[in-house]
């Protein structure tokens, strides 16, 4: 008594989801039909992922050469019996030994693994220590087929994003950070269509909403000049990324102190429209009279001003070397044509100073105090402005 078509079906059926062997039918060119279950546990995939999938893509490149050529060649030999490594989804490899038959259309193939406990135990140490690494470091990787637009995570890159392992991730951007996300689809895109690869410090998401800085890279595959995965690394930086704005805050906040400090040092002050003052406080050094010299004679540029008053009264004692500095300052102002007045002169400093030049100051106006220098500079001021209209008068 012979079958139904049904019944023999589902005898096919039956047969190919309960076998032991790894059994599959791929397309012509290589890309898989089905798989059954047997298939699918021993290489750690769901059957999902691996509908129209390339089944070259799971051999180790170095094992790969035979089957290219049984897939290229339709007019070669119907079989082939394949002994390579596999990738399985952990990136651990089982080596199977496959046959291949090529059958109206279709070619059907049928897989034992090879038993090898040595080697296998040596792998599942290596690979063990790969997962300790990828913890200790905080790196997961990343791989993304495009032509399917399947992609796969490590244990270490779903523990970054606080998903459970064996979540279906999409190749989106959706974990990132609003104003994170275009440039990661853009980095993507240029990696994927022009094989640009990327390295960038961004900031997602977590499932558990912890907003964290990780760094992300990308790398292209390229196959016959066309790129067709984008494989990359995945690594949390957050306590790295967060001590260094810590620390780059800092530095700008030491930075603006410093200038405060830098400013109050030579504290140049505009009393009247063409009037600069510039209380001298504390010691004066080589190189804060050099400062002192350089800012004050910008301020006389940048202001026009005809008249600079140093007040002394800050200063305790000086030596001879200070009292020569401040001789020097004033000298530089008159160059560009200001006239320079000295207050709160003390009777310690009086003494320094005709000790060293004699006279005082050459050609400086010195006055009690910071009042009686204003006024006098106002006075100045209107005597200039008095002799000006007279001349226009006269003319």
């Amino acid at each position: 008594m012979s079958l139904s078509p049904d019944e023999h079906d589902l005898q096919y059926e039956f047969f190919f989801q309960t076998s032991r062997d790894l059994l599959c039918v791929l397309r012509a060119d290589g890309r898989m039909i089905r798989t059954n279950e047997a298939f699918r546990t021993t290489l750690g995939y769901t059957e999902s992922s691996l509908v129209a999938e390339d089944f070259a893509r799971l051999v180790v490149p170095e094992d790969v050469a035979p089957l290219h050529t049984f897939l290229r060649s339709s007019a070669g030999e119907a079989e082939l019996k394949l002994n390579a490594r596999f990738v399985h989804r952990d990136l651990s490899h089982r080596t199977i030994v496959f046959s291949l038959r090529r059958l109206g259309g279709k070619v059907y193939a049928t897989g034992i693994e090879v038993e090898a406990q040595g080697p296998v135990d040596e792998w599942k140490r290596r690979r063990d220590l790969l997962q300790k690494m990828q913890m200790t470091g905080r790196v997961g990787a990343w791989d993304v087929d495009l032509a399917t637009s399947t992609q796969y995570w490590t244990e270490e890159t779903y523990r970054i994003h606080e998903l459970p392992v064996g979540f279906d991730p999409n190749v989106d951007v959706s974990f990132y950070t609003p104003e994170h996300q275009p440039i990661i689809g853009a980095a993507f895109e240029a990696c994927a269509r022009e094989g640009k690869p990327y390295d960038l410090q961004l900031q997602i998401d977590t499932a558990k909403g912890r907003r964290i800085w990780v760094r992300t890279s990308g790398t292209a595959i390229m196959e016959n000049g066309k790129v067709t995965r984008v494989i990359g690394a995945f690594q949390d930086i957050d306590d790295y990324k967060r001590r260094e704005i810590e620390l780059e805050e800092q530095l700008a906040i030491i930075e603006k102190q410093r200038s405060e400090i830098h400013a109050l040092s030579v504290p140049i002050i505009q009393v009247w429209d063409d009037v600069l003052a510039l209380p001298v406080m504390g010691e004066l050094d080589q190189a804060r009279a050099d400062d002192m010299t350089e800012r004050l004679l910008e301020a006389v540029v940048a202001n026009a001003a005809r008249f600079v008053i140093l007040d002394l009264t800050g200063v305790e004692a000086v030596d001879e070397g200070t009292a020569e500095r401040l001789s020097r300052i004033l000298r530089a102002i008159r160059l560009l044509g200001a006239e320079g007045f000295v207050t709160g002169i003390r009777p310690g400093l009086a003494q320094t100073f005709i000790s060293c030049f004699g006279g005082g100051f050459e050609g400086v106006t010195t006055l009690r105090n910071l009042r009686e220098a204003i006024q006098a500079c106002m006075r100045g001021g209107r005597r200039r402005t008095d002799g000006r209209a007279a001349s226009a008068k006269g003319a």
